[in-house]
Order: C-alpha cells, then structure tokens, then sequence
C-alpha cells in the first residue's frame, strides 16, 4: 500500500496566540484520491522516530498530538511536500487531494494562520529558487542587493495584520535569514558554475554577515533546512582546515570537525552521519571507528555504529574478497572469481535500465583498451539485472560492443556476492588484487582520473 510519510522538524512553540493549558494539538482533515493510503507517519531529523496516524477507509483523519509541537515537512511519495506547522492548544484541519498535492492542501481551523504564510513563503523561494541562474551570475554588489531586497520582502510578510503565533515569528524571522545567509555561503560555487569562471573567488568581506552566525542552535538544526546546510557546511570547513594540518583521512578529519559543535545534538548527529558515511563508502575504516566511540556522547547511535561496524569490516582493505561462482559468461560456459586468481580484478556491478552504469561504458571502455596488453589485470562486468531483462542484457552487451568479461549475477541484488559486498546502489566499482584480496570495495569509477593513479601506484 502507498503511505504518506510527514517529516517532522522539530519547532518548539511552547505557547499559543490565545492561552491554553492543552498539552496537545489537535490535528485532523481529509484526504481524497487517497484509496490506497493507510497511515499518515511523523518523522523526526534524528531518523529513530515515527510517529503514525491512521487513515480511516473515506480518507478522513484525526489525532491528538502529544509530540513536540513544530514545523513539518509533509510529504506524499518521494517527490510531494509541503511544510507545516503546529502547536499546543491549535485545532487545525487539513484538506488534501492526493493526486494534486501541494496545490490542493487548505487549512481551516486554529493555526491555520501561520500554515497559510508558510505556504507563501515557500512559494516565493521556490519561484525564486527556479531563477537562481539568473541570480547567480550577477556581481558581488547586484547579488547582495537581490538578497536583502528579497529578505526584506519575506520578513515584512511576518509582520502583516493577521494574528500569529509570536514563536512562530521569531523562528520564520531566524529561518529567512538563514535563507540569506546560505545564498552568501554558496554565491562563489554556483557563480562559477553559471558564470563558466572557475577562477571567481569571492571579496575578503562577502561572507562578514554570515560569520558571526552561531552554530549550536539544536532547535534551528532541526527546523531550519538553511541553518542545518548552514552547519553542514561549516563542518566540512572546519575538516578541511583540519585535513592541511595533517590529518588526511577525510572521514577522521570531519569526526573531529563534529566534536567541536557545542551543543551534543548537533555534535552528536554531525558524528553519525560522518561515520555511517564512512563505513558505508571508505576502502579503510577501523582508525575512523575507534575515533567515533570515543568522541559520541549519545548511546543509541554508540549501539548502531557498532552494529554497523560488525556488518562491513570483513570489506575493509586487504581482507579476503567475497567470491562469486559460476556466473553465466555473455561469451559462454561460466566464470567464478577464483578463474582470475593471479590478476587484479576490476569489477564493474551494473545493470541495463542503470543510466549512471551505461554512462560510464564508453569510460570503461578506453581503460580496457589502454590496459588490452596487460596481463596483470582483468576487467569483469557484472549484471545484477532480473531474469526478465536476461535478453536485454545479452542484446546492450551487443549493441554497445561491451569488452572484457561479461557476466550476469544468479540473483541480481540477492546474489551471495552482491549481498556480501552490501551494494546498495549502482554502478559500483571493486578492486581486488591477484591474492584475492580487496583492495578497494569502491574503487574509483572508470570516468574518474583517480582510477588510472590508482592502477599507477599498484604498478599494473
């Protein structure tokens, strides 16, 4: 059944615009076009919580809402949202058409008020951000300007005649200028871009306004999606600066960045993305783990790293590769792991409704023809494509003139080898050298000049 997931961001608005001793808001409405909706679900940015509300069968909802007030993302699918927003003491109704989401919600009810302006502020910057081309091509002055001129135009929409929650206005006033903020911090990159001038490095002073902002807001961490890039940002910065006084293990440098947040939430949510990105994509891993457990305060994440930690360190560098046995060879008979032993074996994991894999193909290709004569290496392409797509595979392998050795997995993603190396997403590119053992479990992809150094250094 398809669900509708409300991702919430935690807002604190203690009070309401009339006094109320409830410690809950109501929330209620109805959605149409919604026959195969069964639940509405509350998450929060720290990722353990959900919170569920039930549909009943004529679309229509109802439920008291004892959580922490705030303001939400609410979401249909993967590709509709809408943010909104409640508190304590609020009665508010939502009406939806599940088919034309974001354009059909209206509010009715206590607190419908800020939902409403909610709205207009999001279609602004929306509108604005379709333009921001445009925006970013213009000069460090006509740039700034634009910004201020805009800030002032959503600022001045908190300020109107209708009655509003005062929380609320405090937070939309920090959240616009965070807005502002992040188009400074991002003004040097994407003016590059769309300026096609790569060399365009910002005035001394551009960023003044922004450098005083205080990172250890847990609450703006949490609502603001500017203030959290904002951090975000400021993390990777602090890493780098980290990384040039000697620390090169890019993950260990932002684990370090993390511990010198303030506020534990924030530092402690900057580690665990660190270190499950880490353990998820890093070829080496232990050092960043070991630094991990030492520097998080929060127990529950403690226990996840772990387990985590447990489920991938057998594909850290220089352990025995997982094998695979008796694939199906595209040029007939079949192909296991151990054929190569002798050689490095460059594996690329596709499949042909991939568009990211076939992109890399003609990449692939001219690395298998720079290294035809090399007998220190093999290239090995493996298919985890479903049995209905058995003849595609072997019709893209013709059509595009594929080299090396054409393989298709026994089970496409639930093949042993696939599983063993937890292959979430494709394509992925695994080293393994002549003793069998891993040299990289996300080897560098064939378009990425990395590649090439990396079979440099191993002398191939």
């Amino acid at each position: 059944m398809q669900k509708v997931s409300i991702i919430l961001v935690l807002l604190i608005l203690a009070s309401c615009k009339t006094k109320s001793n409830l410690e809950y808001g109501i929330i209620k409405g109805h959605i149409t076009n919604g026959e195969d909706i069964e639940k509405i679900y509350l998450t929060n940015n720290d990722r353990d919580f959900k919170y569920e509300i039930n549909l009943s069968e004529d679309g229509s909802f109802r439920d008291s809402l004892t959580i922490e007030p705030g303001m939400y993302s609410m979401s249909i699918g993967s590709r509709k949202s809408a943010q909104i927003v409640f508190s304590k003491g609020d009665d508010l109704t939502i009406i939806m058409d599940a088919n034309y989401f974001k354009d059909s919600l209206k509010f009715e009810g206590q607190g419908s008020n800020e939902n409403k302006l909610l709205q207009t502020i999001n279609k602004k910057i929306i509108d604005w951000d379709q333009k921001q081309s445009e925006a970013y091509s213009l000069g460090e002055g006509d740039y700034k300007n634009l910004l201020s001129e805009r800030q002032k135009e959503l600022t001045a929409l908190l300020y109107g005649n209708q009655e509003l929650n005062p929380l609320f206005v405090d937070f939309m006033k920090r959240h616009i200028d965070y807005w502002k903020f992040y188009g400074l911090t991002y003004y040097q990159v994407y003016h590059r871009y769309y300026t096609k001038n790569p060399e365009f490095t910002i005035s001394s002073d551009f960023l003044d306004e922004a450098r005083a902002l205080d990172f250890n807001r847990e609450v703006d961490y949490k609502a603001s999606e500017y203030y959290y890039r904002l951090v975000m940002s400021e993390q990777i910065k602090r890493a780098d600066t980290i990384g040039k006084s000697g620390v090169s293990n890019k993950t260990l440098a932002r684990l370090k960045a993390s511990a010198g947040f303030q506020s534990d939430y924030i530092k402690n949510d900057l580690l665990l993305q660190t270190i499950m990105g880490g353990l998820g994509f890093d070829n080496e891993f232990t050092s960043s783990y070991d630094a991990y457990m030492q520097l998080s305060t929060n127990p529950d994440h403690i226990n996840k790293v772990s387990e985590r930690y447990n489920e991938v360190k057998s594909l850290e560098k220089g352990n025995l590769s997982p094998k695979f046995v008796n694939y199906e060879n595209y040029n007939g008979g079949v192909s296991s792991l151990d054929d190569f032993k002798g050689k490095y074996v460059y594996i690329d994991v596709w499949a042909t409704w991939c568009g990211p894999c076939k992109a890399e193909i003609p990449f692939l290709q001219d690395v298998e023809n720079k290294y035809h004569e090399n007998d220190k290496i093999a290239f090995v392409s493996i298919s985890v494509d479903k049995e209905k797509d058995y003849e595609k595979w072997k019709a893209m392998i013709e059509e595009k003139e594929m080299s090396g050795y054409q393989l298709i997995a026994d089970n496409n993603f639930r093949s042993d080898f696939i599983e063993a190396y937890q292959v979430r997403g494709i394509p992925q590119f695994i080293l393994i050298d002549p003793q069998g053992n891993i040299v990289n479990r996300n080897a560098p992809r064939p378009s990425s000049p990395a590649l090439i150094e990396l079979f440099d250094d191993l002398h191939i």
